[in-house]
């Protein structure tokens, strides 16, 4: 019998067939778009900060650019639009967690940190591109007179945003797990823990925020406080919801 011949390069080709088998994605994709959205908004709060120093109306170009940059239309509304697209950012950040872990990261390649740096291409073009011009500040920031500043700064916040998003998830969290079907049950509890999560958190987040309401008058009203105190106790629902739903399946039984 004469052995099947096959082209020598084919013996090395690398197969690739984009499957999705990781069965955590959910609860590793929400921890790490938290942290990775909380450094995100760190890096902004920094920024600003140096914006505001360095910053100069009547001084050289780049003072200019740099008051400009932390004196415009979008900085202005410090209102309730502001203080929920500050909430409405979390939530964003959580969903383009999810699209990342779903949909992209199996199709990069290279290390997590370099995939999610490539994925975050995606959300930095819209963000120029379509929420600039809608937040008043023009198309790549061309409305607030601060040079190139504005898609530069975007772009870092979002490398920044990716980089920690990809290695994050990159880390295996199903480590422990001795056998495929105690995966299945610890991502299967961490799901309902995440939803039990969102709930609690609702109700809590509304109720704090609620409470504490008054005291952030300046800020905005307390119905907006409240509903902004939702968002954030369901954010950090799903984090903790589905750690402890994780958690229960994957301990041995006494």
């Amino acid at each position: 019998m004469q052995p099947i011949s096959r082209p020598l390069h084919s013996l090395h080709r690398p197969v690739v067939t984009h499957e999705f088998d990781r069965t955590d994605w959910l609860r590793a994709s929400l921890i790490a778009g938290f942290i990775a959205t909380f450094s995100m908004t760190i890096c902004l709060a920094v920024a600003y900060a140096a914006a505001n120093a360095i910053g100069d109306a009547s001084g050289n170009t780049v003072q200019r650019w740099f008051a400009a940059l932390s004196e415009n239309e979008l900085t202005r509304k410090v209102g309730d639009r502001f203080f929920v697209g500050m909430i409405l950012n979390l939530v964003m950040g959580l969903i383009w967690a999810m699209i990342y872990a779903r949909f992209a990261e199996p199709r990069l390649s290279g290390p997590g940190w370099r995939r999610g740096v490539v994925f975050s291409i995606l959300p930095f073009i819209l963000a120029v591109a379509v929420f600039f011009p809608i937040a008043g500040i023009g198309f790549l920031g061309s409305g607030i007179s601060a040079g190139a500043l504005p898609v530069i700064g975007s772009l870092i916040l979002h490398l920044v945003y990716g980089a920690v998003l990809g290695a994050l998830y990159a880390i295996d969290l199903r480590a422990g797990l001795s056998t495929a079907d105690g995966e299945s049950e610890a991502a299967e509890g961490s799901e309902r823990g995440a939803v039990a999560g969102i709930v609690v958190g609702i109700i809590l987040g509304y109720i704090g925020g609620w409470i504490v309401g008054p005291g952030m008058a300046d800020l905005a009203s307390r119905p907006v406080i409240g509903i902004a105190g939702a968002l954030s106790g369901a954010a950090i629902g799903i984090l903790i919801g589905s750690l402890i739903g994780m958690n229960v399946h994957d301990t041995p039984d006494r």
